[in-house]
């Protein structure tokens, strides 16, 4: 009986040896491995004594033909009943504690590798927390959540369930053939002569299911991309009435992830079929040879019996090794890539004697410059200083850099010229966690997470009261909507706030800025995307967020940064301009041209 494959992970406390060729492997198998390994010393107790089960296991399994053989021999042949009782209770023993055994390895092993796995993903994802912006931008959210989820729930299923049913196949495998010679040599030699075409069969099967999942794996990938891309999209996608067009893009990648799945499918259900056909040709040539050698008198009738069922045996783990081999090796592929993200150190880290810093707010930028990337600089000599209770207004085309400033001193990004300081120490001496703590950031596209709204305001400052956040929310003008909400202040949040306005949720992040009470506040373009009344509820709210506090404000409609302490112009990566707004108009200068390029418009437009 052939073991069923399935892609549902399950314990599998038999031969084992389902599932699909992924066509994946390691590029450093070895010192994967050995890594892994190493991982895996804290359970080394509980490990050797699956190892013991193992051998123990084993040796209940090689002994179950033998004692069948020997029943036939010594009982049944001679017509003594008792004997037969006697050793058939001793083989319904020997069979019972091979299954007990093969039970307690199963769940010592789902253990470990469940143990291990939950402390591996919990390093990974902690580690993607430490991981500079610059890694960030340029790997996809997905590949990393692959890492944490698939990556890992491949070598949980290696663990748990491939690595002891790999290991217990060939020793089992081993083990039939020690058996076999020991039994009669030559009946054994008979039966290896097969065992050159089943590895070459084997490795042919192997090599073409890896190229065939390779490529199911490239079109299931197509597949979900595009499926990710248009329901996203969705808005878009009806608002242009593309649905016919976006369901042909959908069944075009369909068929061929059908077409693809198809052929790997049947490359593999081949190999079964391959396996039993071999297997019945050689217990027929073993039954014809052991026939001839009974006759000759070379063999008795049990020892043919025994060897009968070892070739049925024999061929399970051989196939179980051929699919648990490639079930390891994707295990190994993704604790290589998992290693990879481990091993990538981020770019901005604390020195040592990094120190923590309560600061007053005055900050300086002094002769800095930037780039994302070598060669290309988006910031060039930039120097400015903003005092503790000042408003520093940026303004600038798309581009300019006034991002980037803002991301410098957060320190989200480390500079590669100049120096920046928060009340005279240099923020590369300081912890970035003091820091950023101590900064406030209302963006243009507020993130609300899944949770309550309380529970939203509340991550400016996480052991804040109840009555605290509302304080905060009311101090942001958001304590009136909240209420009119049909759960106020306790109504869950969809996915990244989808069921309140931009407007509701840029006043939530501003209470959550308000709750957190920084020293330095930050407001990247905050009233950019909202209808006029809302804005004017949103000036109010920072009005009171920003007194007695340094500010910076990115400012797109230029109207809004009228009393604003110092107003600076950025353009080609540099500050071509600054002052306040009315001195800079009466420069009729760069910003005097873009604020009257603006005003003209909302003059056109209205």
């Amino acid at each position: 009986m052939t073991n069923q494959s399935s892609d549902k992970p399950r314990i599998r406390l038999g031969y084992g040896g389902g599932g699909r060729l992924t066509g994946e492997s390691a590029h450093d198998t070895r010192s994967t491995v050995a890594r892994l390994v190493s991982y895996l010393k804290p359970y080394w107790r509980r490990l050797t004594l699956v190892a013991v089960l193992a051998l123990i296991g084993t040796a209940f399994q090689l002994a179950g033909p033998i004692l069948i053989g020997k029943a036939i021999d010594n009982y049944i042949v001679p017509g003594d009943r008792d004997g037969l009782l006697r050793l058939s209770a001793f083989t319904l023993f020997v069979f019972i504690s091979g299954g007990l055994i093969a039970v307690v390895q199963g769940i010592i092993m789902v253990t470990v590798g469940q143990q291990f796995v939950a402390q591996l993903r919990a390093r990974l994802f902690n580690h993607i927390q430490t991981l500079s912006m610059a890694y960030h931008d340029h790997h996809k959210v997905g590949d990393l959540m692959s890492r944490v989820s698939n990556d890992t729930d491949a070598i949980n299923q290696a663990i748990s369930n491939g690595l002891i049913e790999f290991t217990t196949n060939i020793l089992l495998l081993f083990g039939i053939l020690v058996s076999m010679f020991l039994l009669n040599w030559q009946l054994a030699t008979s039966t290896l002569i097969i065992i050159p075409t089943m590895l070459y069969i084997t490795t042919q099967v192997t090599q073409r299911s890896r190229k065939a999942f390779r490529n199911v794996q490239r079109n299931l990938g197509t597949l979900n991309s595009v499926m990710e891309e248009n329901i996203a999209g969705i808005r878009v996608v009806k608002a242009f009435a593309r649905e016919d067009d976006t369901f042909e893009q959908f069944r075009a990648a369909n068929a061929a992830y059908r077409q693809a799945g198809i052929r790997a499918d049947i490359i593999t259900a081949a190999l079964g079929p391959m396996f039993s056909t071999m297997n019945i040709f050689t217990i027929a040539a073993t039954a014809l040879l052991g026939g001839w050698l009974a006759i000759e008198g070379i063999v008795q009738v049990g020892v043919i019996a025994t060897f009968v069922i070892y070739i049925r045996t024999f061929f399970r783990p051989m196939r179980a090794i051929a699919m648990l081999y490639n079930q390891l090796q994707s295990a190994l592929a993704g604790a290589e890539r998992i290693f990879a993200v481990l091993d990538t150190e981020s770019d901005v880290q604390d020195i040592p004697g990094a120190q923590a810093l309560e600061i007053a707010g005055h900050v300086q930028f002094d002769h800095v410059s930037f780039a994302y990337e070598p060669e290309k600089p988006v910031l060039a000599d930039v120097s400015l200083e903003a005092k503790p209770g000042q408003t520093i207004a940026l303004v600038g085309p798309t581009g300019a850099g006034k991002t980037t400033i803002i991301n410098l001193l957060s320190r989200l990004y480390d500079i590669t010229g100049g120096t920046i300081t928060v009340d005279g120490h240099d923020i590369r001496t300081l912890q970035q966690t003091s820091l950023r703590q101590q900064l406030g950031i209302v963006l243009q596209d507020t993130f609300l997470f899944s949770g309550t709204v309380m529970e939203n305001i509340r991550y400016g400052r996480l052991n804040a009261t109840d009555e605290e956040v509302i304080a905060a929310a009311t101090l942001a003008n958001a304590d009136r909507f909240i209420r009119q909400l049909p759960h106020g202040y306790h109504t869950q949040v969809s996915e990244q706030g989808h069921n309140f306005s931009q407007g509701q949720r840029q006043l939530l992040a501003i209470a959550r800025a308000v709750l957190a009470d920084p020293r330095i506040l930050i407001l990247d373009e905050a009233t950019s995307s909202v209808d006029t009344r809302t804005e004017i509820q949103i000036q109010e709210a920072l009005l009171r967020l920003l007194e007695g506090r340094t500010a910076f404000v990115i400012a797109h409609r230029l109207s809004t940064i009228r009393n604003a302490d110092n107003v600076l112009v950025i353009h080609d990566h540099r500050i071509i301009e600054r002052g306040t707004h009315e001195e800079l108009l009466h420069q009729k200068g760069f910003y005097h041209d873009l604020y009257m390029s603006q005003f003209q418009h909302m003059h056109t437009a209205g």
